[in-house]
């Protein structure tokens, strides 16, 4: 089905109600008392979602970077999985546009690296990166700050440890765009070559 819709979508779409795709399926699976996998193609769960970070920013800003076939075609909808380690600012930004958050780049930048190092000591459901995304904005502008998420003291030590060793990995990518921005030839396009004798 996938081949045949790049090949040729308006003839599929008009001889095929591929939006009924999944709920046939879910009919079929009920049926035998099977489950479907998650990372079924077209339609598990996760066949349209996205997660690390300069992956999420292409899907972000052109689906088709990633996508070959547009998942609204099959009743699906497309996911940029944003409470993770891998996750970017990009990711992030496009979430707190969705909660109506208005936040600078500098300041998604810093809650992202915050929801990256929360990421590093427990897993993170959807409403913890939004609870944290949500109260980041409410401390911008507040007397006094209100934590983050409720964290043991295990967790918040783990926390500040996971805090600044990102703060460090990011400082020193930092340090190297500017040094490749001054260097005739970037760090990333220098080849190592051999002296052959």
């Amino acid at each position: 089905m996938a081949r045949m819709i790049v090949a040729d979508r308006d003839y599929v779409k008009s001889k095929y109600k591929l939006e009924k795709l999944k709920e046939l399926e879910d009919i079929v699976a009920e049926a035998v008392e099977i489950n479907i996998p998650f990372n079924n193609y077209i339609t598990g769960f996760c066949a349209f979602t996205h997660k690390a970070g300069i992956h999420a920013k292409a899907i972000l800003n052109n689906p088709s970077t990633y996508e070959i076939i547009d998942p609204k075609d099959f009743g699906m909808s497309r996911y940029v999985h944003f409470a993770s380690r891998l996750t970017g600012w990009n990711a992030i930004k496009s979430r707190a546009e969705q909660l109506g958050l208005d936040m600078t780049d500098e300041q998604v930048k810093a809650v992202t690296l915050k929801i990256k190092a929360m990421a590093d000591v427990r897993p993170l459901a959807i409403d913890d990166a939004d609870s944290i995304i949500r109260t980041y904005h409410h401390n911008l502008s507040a007397t006094k700050e209100k934590p983050l998420l409720q964290l043991t003291e295990e967790e918040k030590q783990k926390f500040a440890k996971a805090e600044q060793e990102l703060k460090k990995e990011t400082e020193a990518k930092e340090l190297q765009r500017k040094a490749d921005e001054q260097a005739d030839v970037p760090a990333a396009k220098k080849q190592k070559t051999e002296v052959v004798s």
